[in-house]
């Protein structure tokens, strides 16, 4: 048995599936069966494109048939492309080779046999070509007018291929490749078109990095005639999708990844507000446990604090800092000690009050130290291990309360305190105002992090309000190699008490928890160079595997 659950694959075959339901279970079966009588050790990756067929069920009942071989599968919530997909498999794969093909078999498995030749002896990639003289066709008579539509007109789009993106690449959209996985994996991040393009812009991103591509004869099986329709309007795009990639290879996007071997980052993806509501402590406790959460801010002032404070306290494997509060609910001293926070009825001011009442130099800075001293003494006293300071709404970042009162109090309690000078993206056809505000809060409070090194280096404010996966890929795009960076987010299940505590953003919060639930976040991140860490002490494995990192601390 070639799938073996034991030890490092040999080789990685990755399936991407979309609505394959009716040919899928034999696709399964005849793959397994084929990968165990190789020689070689295999694992095999299927990559469930959010099928909205029997896909699904299939999947589960062939993973349940097989347990403890080498097989698993990722399921995105919405269809992404076969790109996105089959790039998410190649992120994962941890054979030293990695192979994939179209789900329907197109291509026989006997093809492999080929690939592997020509892998060890040393190409680093090797690819399908239909047109080379020893490819042999299985076709019925019947579609004999594939000919003279999609066959011709595949031809045309490679000769605009081969004269526009890939010199010298007979056949780019063959569904059949093969690759060194350590030649690929570093290219997997600066990619970016998701759908059948994407052959073309990988062939182009490793003819940049001067890889070494051989193109092998095959056998090929047309049991299908696509529609023509679709695949003219297809072939539109994919000419547009040619021009982005020569234009992103001009501009060396493909050659400098900036995600060189052994200087991939560390991402802590760090929920604040665990405290403010039912499903804000519901959203944050279960993404803790999966690990699409690594840390979590413990925020005091309000009714459910207690519960987010005893669930942290029976839960030390995770990773806890203090969200320190100033404008949401009540101080934990008594009003009257601290008269410059609070308002007639002696809660704390919403955001725009205090802040005026900063600027008019009426917030005095010693009771700000007492009461956020007392809010860490209170989550020290309940047991919960503290391993970073931040703050509800940013407003540590002040630069007469950072100075005066953050540091102190870090350096006091020997933790790090976090910083948002991380990347922005534009929201929608706007900047993001309140990302770059922060980035100057930061430059002006803490010039260089001298006065304490910071946790990491925060950002997040371009995901609220929509977050998305596009979203999420620009920002991972924009950071740097070998740093590791704070992923600020607010996930949440909306409620009646999150509704009544005043707190304005609802529904960007379980729009956050599902985007980061995702396989397809998760990939994203593995393909970006950059491995879920907590800010505390090293995960757990089973939270590491579950996060797709290794788990290390910054």
């Amino acid at each position: 048995m070639s799938l073996t659950s034991r030890g490092e694959p040999q080789a990685t075959f990755i399936l991407p599936v979309y609505n394959a339901g009716a040919f899928l279970d034999s696709t399964l079966r005849a793959t397994r069966e084929h990968l165990a009588a190789r020689p070689e050790t295999w694992e095999l990756i299927i990559v469930d494109d959010a099928s909205t067929d029997t896909s699904r069920s299939i999947i589960e009942a062939f993973l349940g048939a097989h347990a403890g071989e080498a097989i698993r599968s990722l399921r995105f919530t919405d269809n992404r492309g076969k790109g996105f997909a089959t790039r998410a498999g190649l992120g994962l794969a941890r054979g030293v080779y990695s192979v994939f093909t179209d789900c329907d078999l197109a291509y026989p498995l006997s093809n492999i046999d080929r690939v592997m030749q020509e892998l060890r002896a040393g190409a680093d990639a090797v690819i399908a070509c239909r047109v080379l003289e020893k490819s042999t066709y299985l076709i019925s008579p019947s579609f004999f007018s594939y000919l003279y539509t999609r066959h011709l007109m595949g031809r045309l789009f490679n000769a605009i291929c081969r004269a526009l993106t890939v010199p010298g690449i007979l056949d780019t959209q063959a569904g059949l490749k093969g690759f060194r996985t350590s030649v690929i994996r570093p290219i997997l991040g600066a990619m970016v078109l998701d759908g059948f393009s994407f052959d073309v812009e990988l062939l182009r991103a490793l003819q940049d990095r001067r890889g070494r591509i051989v193109e092998i004869p095959v056998s090929y099986r047309y049991d299908t005639e696509p529609s023509t329709v679709n695949f003219i309007i297809d072939s539109l795009a994919m000419a547009r999708d040619l021009l982005r990639i020569r234009a992103r290879s001009m501009l060396g996007r493909y050659r400098v990844t900036g995600r060189p071997a052994g200087a991939s980052g560390g991402l802590v993806v760090h929920a604040d507000d665990f405290g403010l509501a039912p499903g804000i402590n519901l959203a944050i406790q279960e993404g803790l446990e999966s690990g699409s959460v690594t840390s979590a801010s413990i925020l005091v002032g309000g009714p459910h604090a207690a519960p987010a404070l005893a669930w942290a306290s029976g839960h030390p494997r995770h990773d806890f800092g203090v969200h320190l509060n100033l404008t949401q609910g009540t101080p934990l001293l008594a009003p009257a000690l601290v008269p410059s926070l609070v308002d007639r009825r002696g809660r704390f001011l919403r955001l725009p009050r205090f802040l005026l009442r900063y600027a008019l130099g009426r917030i005095r800075p010693q009771e700000v130290l007492s009461e956020w001293g007392e809010q860490i003494g209170a989550i020290r006293a309940a047991g919960v291990v503290i391993s970073h300071l931040d703050s509800h709404q940013h407003v540590h970042l002040l630069p007469g309360l950072f100075r005066t009162v953050a540091v102190p109090l870090a350096t006091t309690h020997r933790v790090p305190l976090r910083v948002m000078d991380g990347p922005v993206c534009r929201r929608g056809m706007w900047p993001d105002v309140k990302g770059l505000l922060l980035i100057l809060a930061t430059r002006s409070a803490a010039p260089g992090h001298a006065a304490r090194p910071p946790s990491a280096h925060g950002f997040g404010t371009s995901l609220m309000g929509r977050p998305s996966l596009r979203r999420a890929r620009r920002l991972l795009a924009r950071a740097s190699p070998g740093r590791t960076y704070e992923l600020v987010v607010h996930p949440g299940i909306p409620d009646a008490d999150l509704a009544r505590s005043g707190d304005g953003y609802r529904k960007g919060r379980e729009l956050e928890r599902r985007l980061l639930d995702s396989d397809e976040f998760r990939a994203l991140v593995r393909n970006a160079g950059f491995e879920m860490v907590s800010l505390g002490p090293p995960l757990p494995p089973r939270r590491r595997a579950a996060a797709g990192g290794n788990g290390a601390h910054p």
